[in-house]
């Protein structure tokens, strides 16, 4: 597995914990990263992807929804609809063990990231 810090993009004033979850989504869903962050909706894809970056930086991560919809160029409410879908999504226990794993991998990233 390659590791998620080294090669991040710079996305100006995107916030770390986002800009980690958003290449994290990306790859796993084999999207590319700059289709995740587009202002745009996008195809379908990408946008499924992007939702699952918000997700996974709000709660896997504990940012606030505020930073996730100012990171993510989104409004408050876009970020809130994507947790509802990703949690839906969590009822099929397959992909709540993938997301489960993901946010296990986002954590280690950031822990790595600080040092820890």
């Amino acid at each position: 597995m390659a590791p998620l810090l080294p090669s991040l993009p710079t996305a100006g004033p995107m916030g770390h914990v986002s800009l980690l979850a958003a290449r994290l989504a990306a790859e796993n869903a084999g999207v590319p990263l700059h289709d995740l962050l587009q202002t745009r909706r996008g195809r379908r894809a990408s946008a499924s992807a992007r939702a699952l970056a918000m997700y996974l930086a709000h709660v896997g991560l504990g940012e606030t929804m505020g930073r996730v919809a100012r990171d993510f160029r989104r409004h408050r409410s876009t970020v809130a609809h994507a947790c509802r879908q990703i949690e839906e999504r969590r009822e099929d226990r397959r992909c709540d063990d993938w997301i489960d794993g993901l946010e296990r991998r986002l954590r280690r990233a950031t822990e790595a990231g600080h040092g820890g």
